[in-house]
Parts: structure tokens; sequence; C-alpha cells
């Protein structure tokens, strides 16, 4: 049988030997949260110059080409950059509501909440400035925006519905991230519509 001090540095030995693989794995993990963490810095860092250089583009090519139209073409293409760039804000934001692993409520809330706002201000721009679109363009968005309807209504009433109805938070942000992945599918099928009524206004682009 071991004696006694052999039992205590046994004990002492494996508990030593329990604290270093601890400290090993929570080091490990650490590692791994810092390297995810810049990944998805440096991502967002990337997108946001991305998103830049596309609008950049957008009103570049505007302002080079929309001199030689009168009012009416100036009031279109303005509009039309107000909405591409409210989309392209919708998209940007929508990567953090849907982002994998997306777990504080509070975030995934104020998130839906601001996508409310934006999509809100894209319909009231098109239809207070739809008399100078295309009628191409006109029937693409009036199906979206019909198609839509459904998506704003659900993110609304779940996000006004309190967290202690559902099964868990959990629940709430998974219904939230659904319902937006709907709409977010959508995105650049609409970008793509604005694209071509851009061509439209200006009869063909270096910049699209």
């Amino acid at each position: 049988m071991f004696s006694s001090d052999v039992a205590i540095q046994f004990l002492t030995i494996g508990g030593v030997a329990i604290a270093i693989i601890v400290a090993v794995a929570w080091s490990t993990k650490s590692v791994i949260v810092h390297e995810i963490n810049k990944r998805h810095d440096l991502f967002k860092q990337q997108l946001h110059l991305d998103v830049t250089h596309t609008l950049d583009q957008f009103r570049n090519a505007l302002t080079e080409e929309k001199m030689i139209f009168g009012a009416m073409q100036d009031s279109r293409s303005d509009s039309l950059v107000q909405l591409y760039g409210i989309m392209i804000d919708i998209g940007k934001n929508g990567r953090m509501l849907s982002r994998p692993g997306q777990s504080n409520l509070a975030a995934v809330v104020s998130l839906a909440q601001d996508f409310l706002t934006a999509i809100q201000e894209f319909f009231d721009v098109y239809q207070k400035n739809g008399i100078y679109f295309s009628d191409e363009f006109c029937s693409a968005m009036n199906a979206f925006m019909a198609e839509d309807e459904g998506i704003v209504a659900e993110i609304t009433a779940t996000v006004g519905t309190p967290a202690a109805i559902f099964q868990d938070e959990q629940k709430k942000i998974a219904d939230i991230q659904r319902s937006w992945s709907t709409f977010e599918m959508r995105i650049p099928v609409m970008i793509a519509e604005m694209k071509k009524e851009f061509r439209r206004l200006v009869g063909g682009s270096k910049w699209f």
C-alpha cells in the first residue's frame, strides 16, 4: 500500500498536471478566439472598403454622365444613387445580423430595428420618386416590395414580441435571422435592377 506521503505526492503531482492542462486549454481557446475576432475585423474592414468603392463608382459615373440630362434626369439619377446607397448599407449591416453564433439578443434586435428603419426609408424614397424611373424598373421594384412586405411584417412582429413569449432568447434570435435571410437573398437581384436602370439612364457606361 502507498504511504500517506506517497499519496500526498501523487495527489500534488496530479493537481499540478490538471492545472497545467486547464491552463493550456484556456490559452489555446484564447488564441483561437483572438484569431477569429481578428479575421472577423479584417473581413468587416474589407467589406467596408468594397462597399465604399462600389458606391463611389456609382456616384462618380452619375456625376460624369448626368450633365447631358435635364432636371428630371438629375432627380432620377439622384434618387437612384440614394436607393442604391440604402440597399448597400442594408446588406452591409445585415451581415452582422446574420453572423453565425450571434447570441446577443439586444444586439440582434437593434440591428433588426436598423434594418426596418432603412427598408422603410428605401420604400419612401422609391414611392416619392417613382415618377422618374422607367416602367421596367418600377415593375421590378413593385414586385420586390410586394414580396418583402411579409418579411418586414415578420421581423416587425418578432422584434416587438417579448423574449419571454419564445422558448428562450436564442429562439427569438433564430426567428429574426431566418426572416432576414429571406430578404438578404433578394439584395443582389435588387442591386442588379438598379444597375440596369442606371444603364437606361446614361445609355451605357464605362463604370458598370
